[in-house]
């Protein structure tokens, strides 16, 4: 008797610790849904239904296929020109009140995978996680001379996050990017963006990098890894034809680069180089889409995206020398969405 007691009085603290934990998800999901409700009601509110209407759901299941591919170029005593080559991804996206979150994946590939996450009005974000093991191309050594590195050999993550804001209320971003929306009339709109990506080029394949057993040993892996900040403003258009079944979407950003470092690993040991004061680079977001939706429930979507990054932007090293940054990386998509 007094070990079953003894077992009660145990199991119902637990037992009050996992209500609790359950109740604050409860009030967390709760929270989440109110804000979202009150955010799109307040968005609905001032939106000019000739031009912008919403779908009558609020959840978007979408599958896709993107094709892809990177290409980098960097002078100094990092040199490499390196390209992942072009690759195809399969993946699946669920919105619930126009906040998003995706996941996509090159089958028979390690380390191929991509993760979004992201929100569309006025103003919205995106951001989005990529590895690939892919990654090859030619690498400069230290006497000059160039090294092979065939694909699969080397590994690129890359984390982007892009934050804009349009500013004609009847212009949707939402319906151009995630047909989230529905542009009824055409209009176009100049936009405010600014984007930080982080690039981190490591010098082994995905079977040495799982192989790591400390962090000691993974220091010692051979990396490059440039941070970029920019602003800028461009302009984007949404043309709408069919009844507003058909919708075309075109927008260029070019940005300024503000901020920017590259940071060189190599025997376990670390060199920055930053980008003097006065010196600001030049990038450039250009995006494009073809959309069709049947039914209030069914849309099918082509799009486009490059991203190009000037290679004038140098950085001085201490005593002396340079480095050299370029980059291209653009995205093609192909999705099939359903509402409910």
């Amino acid at each position: 008797m007094k070990r079953f007691v003894l077992l009660i009085c145990c199991i119902l603290p637990l037992a009050a610790a996992a209500q609790s934990q359950k109740q604050k998800r409860d009030n967390f999901f709760t929270d989440l849904n109110d804000f979202l409700e009150m955010r799109a009601a307040k968005a609905y509110a001032r939106m000019d239904t000739s031009y912008i209407d919403r779908y009558p759901y609020i959840w978007d299941a979408r599958t896709f296929l993107n094709t892809e591919g990177l290409h980098l170029r960097t002078e100094g005593p990092s040199s490499a020109q390196l390209s992942t080559g072009m690759s195809n991804r399969v993946g699946l996206s669920l919105s619930y009140r126009g906040l998003g979150l995706s996941f996509s994946k090159a089958f028979g590939t390690k380390m191929n995978f991509g993760l979004g996450f992201s929100s569309y009005g006025r103003f919205g974000f995106e951001y989005a996680l990529r590895a690939s093991s892919r990654l090859g191309g030619r690498v400069g050594m230290p006497d000059g001379t160039f090294r092979n590195a065939a694909s699969g050999d080397m590994t690129l993550l890359a984390s982007n996050l892009n934050l804009f804001f349009s500013f004609n209320p009847r212009f949707s971003y939402a319906a151009a990017m995630k047909q989230a929306k529905i542009q009824r009339r055409s209009s176009g709109s100049f936009i405010a963006a600014a984007s930080w990506t982080v690039w981190d080029v490591l010098d082994a394949g995905p079977d040495i990098i799982s192989k790591q057993t400390s962090v000691e040993t993974f220091l010692n892996v051979t990396n490059v890894m440039y941070n970029r900040f920019s602003i800028g403003a461009g302009y984007g258009y949404n043309l709408v034809l069919g009844d507003a079944h058909w919708l075309l979407h075109a927008s260029l950003i070019p940005m300024w680069t503000f901020y920017d470092s590259t940071r060189l690993r190599t025997d376990g040991k670390t060199t920055r180089y930053s980008r003097p004061a006065g010196r600001i680079g030049v990038t450039g977001t250009a995006r494009a889409g073809l959309y069709y939706r049947w039914t209030s429930r069914w849309s099918v979507g082509l799009s486009g995206i490059v991203n190009q990054m000037s290679s004038s932007s140098s950085f001085r090293i201490k005593p002396e020398g340079y480095t050299r940054f370029a980059a291209q990386d653009w995205q093609a998509r192909l999705s099939v969405g359903f509402r409910f």
